[in-house]
């Protein structure tokens, strides 16, 4: 490929919003993912139009927790990708999915669930939250996120959505 080997988007807590201006941001990607609280399937119906959709379920995904996970191994050559909606709840960690952590070692960890986003590096693993890509308003800034995989490597970047949306 160019220069990338992939190139990931990354988005969560939609809850049933399509936003053209998310829409243009994972336009280029090889491979789009959803960590949650997706909402209504036309979002990923929509989202599919731009690349394949890698989903799992939120907390608010009652009519879709039967179609998605609540987690996912996904591997991208050789960076291994691990995705979910609900880890970090204001401090409160998953025990689940931090003995997923410890026992698949994954380069990345991808999230949603807290509406804020992350890009930190710990103890040698991105934890990668795209933020909300929900309904404007309601005070909360909006974006999503990017992810170049390379090799054996992960680099990460968010990108803020306008407030108004559409």
């Amino acid at each position: 490929m160019s220069l990338h080997d992939f190139v990931v988007g990354v988005v969560a807590d939609t809850h049933g919003y399509l936003d053209p201006e998310m829409l243009a941001c994972l336009a280029d990607a090889d491979v789009i993912l959803h960590a949650g609280d997706i909402g209504h399937d036309r979002v990923l119906e929509a989202l599919r139009a731009a690349a394949p959709v890698i989903a799992v379920t939120g907390n608010g995904d009652e009519a879709l927790r039967h179609t998605y996970p609540w987690d996912q191994r996904v591997e991208l050559g050789e960076v291994r990708l691990l995705l979910c909606h609900w880890y970090d709840n204001f401090g409160m960690l998953h025990p689940r999915i931090e003995r997923e952590l410890r026992a698949w070692e994954p380069h990345a960890l991808v999230f949603g669930h807290t509406h804020s986003a992350l890009c930190e590096w710990r103890s040698g693993v991105l934890h990668f939250n795209p933020g909300y890509a929900g309904p404007p308003g309601q005070g909360r800034l909006r974006s999503v996120g990017r992810l170049w995989v390379d090799g054996e490597s992960v680099r990460a970047q968010i990108l803020p959505l306008s407030s108004t949306g559409t």
